[in-house]
């Protein structure tokens, strides 16, 4: 939680207010399937129809609620306290669903602003939502920053700019730090356009002032860096797709220490080949990180002190992954669903849903 003297100075640090969406009328979620399953995931999934829906699952996949999206949905910010889901749409997408994680009731959707699409991530600081943005034409890098509303509508505070092209994935570090993925990436719509000159990295933000703390590049700037996890330890994990030649094999996973050291994780070249360029989501417990590759139909662990592949295993489609301190668990487009607790052997279910990109834990 961030305490009233700090959220005093972010605040304060921010510009003049523009406004916000409008609350939707207290919209409910399409269908209602359990009314004694409480919800412990949840995730943007498809449906059958080509329409596009958040879903949420227990801890056995039993499905809670299915609440219906304007368009393909992509990450999920969620606020515990007051117990709401921020559901991005799809790059480049246009709005932010803003849904009750207990019923899937639709509280508000935000538009964005003119000349300003989604890059479909966020993270939420206290009563502050940040999000990853760019501008048309040019896909300059911009964060949002939102505030929550007690009854889920988002008022626009300021923009944070200058810190690179194509950002994807956030996540707040501490109170005053920001990390974000900078992909490096101008497109048109999703067509890449820079791919010879782009630069990707890993930027720090001091998120108050706004300014610039640290960049980390990778010797290889076709690597472009999407996806990120934070540890207990406040370690950053990285987590890149290769878009240069395709017949090369790089390491897709790195982490930049608290201590400031940057180390890649292991693997041979048999073991990256098989992640296809691509991983789509990664996270960290205290002890190992995650990360799944849908193109290559696997998931694979680590050993986050040595940097050592634990396991590497197929999963059709494996899709979004979630973690905590002590437990991990996987979703996949091919509707499987994967807990592990404490280390013990993983669990798989199958939830009937279409998973799609990401999941988070409730």
């Amino acid at each position: 939680m961030v305490s009233q003297k700090r959220r005093r100075m972010l605040l304060s640090a921010l510009a003049v207010l523009v406004s916000g969406g409008s609350v939707a009328g207290g919209l409910y979620a399409r269908h209602r399937v359990s009314k004694t399953a409480t919800p412990s995931y949840i995730g943007c999934a498809r449906q059958s129809d080509g329409q596009f829906n958040v879903t949420a699952i227990d801890d056995t996949g039993e499905v809670c609620f299915t609440s219906p999206l304007p368009s393909r949905g992509h990450g999920i910010a969620v606020d515990h306290q007051k117990r709401l889901a921020f559901v991005f749409a799809r790059r480049p997408g246009t709005y932010i669903r803003v849904i009750s994680t207990e019923t899937g009731k639709v509280f508000s959707t935000y538009h964005s602003d003119p000349q300003r699409y989604f890059y479909g991530h966020g993270d939420v600081l206290g009563d502050v939502l940040l999000t990853t943005e760019g501008v048309e034409g040019s896909s300059e890098g911009v964060i949002g920053i939102y505030r929550i509303a007690s009854n889920g509508s988002l008022t626009k505070l300021h923009e944070i700019v200058g810190f690179g092209i194509g950002p994807h994935e956030l996540k707040v570090v501490d109170e005053l730090t920001l990390a974000v993925a900078v992909g490096g990436i101008h497109t048109d719509k999703r067509i890449p356009m820079n791919l010879g000159t782009m630069k990707p990295a890993l930027v720090f933000i001091d998120i108050p002032s706004g300014n610039v703390t640290q960049q980390y590049y990778l010797k290889d700037h076709q690597l472009s860096i999407r996806h990120l996890a934070v540890s207990s330890a406040k370690d950053v994990v990285i987590a890149q797709q290769y878009k240069g030649d395709t017949d090369k094999v790089s390491p897709l996973l790195a982490i930049k220490r608290n201590n400031g050291d940057f180390v890649t994780l292991k693997g041979s070249t048999e073991q990256w080949t098989r992640f296809q360029h691509y991983i789509g989501s990664v996270a960290c417990t205290d002890k190992q990180v995650i990360a799944t590759s849908p193109r290559g139909n696997c998931f694979g662990v680590w050993d986050i002190e040595t940097g050592e592949l634990q396991s590497l295993s197929a999963l059709m489609d494996a899709s979004g992954v979630s973690a905590e301190a002590d437990r991990f668990a996987l979703s996949a487009g091919s509707g499987r669903v994967a807990f592990q607790l404490a280390r013990k052997s993983i669990n798989f279910h199958t939830s009937g849903v279409t998973w799609d990109n990401h999941w988070v834990m409730l």
